[in-house]
């Protein structure tokens, strides 16, 4: 079977690690990359031994040999660059935030579905080594039932390096958006249900900029559990990436950034459990791409998990404006997959 043809559009700082995951992974590779600057288009075919480089992604979505793309821009740009490239009959993996608003979030979801394709939401936490054995170990049943969760992502907002449109909640800016949406993702997954309402209190407490830099956010699931995400960007502090969630026989704790561990609580102890590495943080991710083209199936973070995702960061936003719980679009019903595809029995919403 020949490779997977991929394109990366937009040559930032995060595309560095998509080049490298796909570096090392069998039945895929990248044949041409798009972005506005000659200089980061050379850098990165001499790095990376990719044949072409375009000026823009219209260009780029024109080459038929790529079959599927990797949309690594600015978080405002995320719906067009997915609808254009779906309507050209691309597969699209596409950063987090998935977009900045539902009614985008709906029309990428709606351009997959009318095109034929695969969209998959590059949310990293559910890919980790340390954030896969954390949920074996949960969907194993050796704990018992989620009872509940707290998941943590402070740490230095780095203000003095960070870009305007991320400074900026009109761009779809700020710490809730960029990292509170890891948050959101992995409390939910390992809470193993979909939102229905959210409290939360957000603002903009440590640095002069036109967009949130803290969150606290009390989460109900349907399933009638229930769970606090909290993402700090602090202008000076210890960082905390720590996830944790207690269930009735027994509790875990895990974390990838920082001090890497997933560790099992019983007897009153900690004990630390081992677990699998991936050859670099995007590995698993793109390993589950591919795999979701080349068998047909449900990618593992498909377009209506991270909207589900982009659902509860919102309403999270009305809560602390309003002062008062949201509930979701939803409701107290559950939303479903409509592709009829099969899913992966590895990974995915549940």
């Amino acid at each position: 079977m020949s490779n997977l043809r991929v394109g990366i559009i937009g040559l930032g700082g995060i595309a560095r690690p998509h080049c490298e995951a796909i570096a090392n992974l069998d039945g895929v590779e990248i044949v041409a990359v798009a972005d506005l600057l000659e200089e980061k288009r050379c850098e990165y075919m001499d790095n990376y031994d990719i044949p072409r480089g375009y000026a823009t992604h219209t260009e780029l979505l024109e080459d038929d040999e790529i079959e599927a793309v990797a949309i690594v821009l600015g978080h405002q740009l995320h719906h067009r660059l997915t609808v254009d490239a779906c309507n050209a009959g691309k597969h699209v993996l596409v950063e987090k935030p998935m977009a900045i608003s539902l009614d985008q979030c709906d029309d990428m979801i709606a351009a997959a579905a009318a095109n034929g394709v695969k969209l998959m939401v590059g949310l990293t936490q559910h890919f980790y080594g340390t954030s896969v054995k954390a949920k074996e170990i949960l969907d194993s049943g050796v704990l018992g039932p989620a009872i509940t969760g707290v998941c943590y992502m402070s740490k230095n907002w780095g203000y003095g390096s960070r870009r305007p449109q991320y400074r900026s909640r009109f761009h779809g800016g700020g710490m809730w958006m960029t990292n509170g949406v890891h948050v959101v993702d992995r409390l939910s997954w390992v809470m193993g249900s979909q939102a229905v309402s959210v409290s939360a209190t957000i603002g903009n407490r440590a640095h002069y900029q036109a967009a949130d830099d803290s969150a606290t956010a009390f989460i109900r699931y349907k399933n009638g559990t229930s769970g606090v995400a909290v993402a700090v960007g602090y202008a000076d502090g210890g960082p905390n990436h720590e996830c944790q969630v207690i269930c009735a026989n027994g509790s875990l704790r895990f974390s990838e950034s920082g001090e890497k561990y997933v560790r099992v609580g019983k007897d009153n102890r900690w004990e630390d459990v081992p677990f699998d590495d991936p050859p670099n943080p995007m590995h698993n991710e793109w390993k589950g791409f591919v795999e979701a083209i080349r068998k047909d199936i449900e990618p593992p973070t498909p377009g209506e998990w991270g909207r589900h995702v982009m659902e509860i960061l919102f309403a999270a936003e009305q809560s602390s404006i309003s002062g008062r719980e949201v509930p979701l679009a939803s409701g107290g019903q559950w939303t479903h997959q409509q592709s009829g595809t099969p899913v992966n029995i590895d990974h995915g919403w549940i």
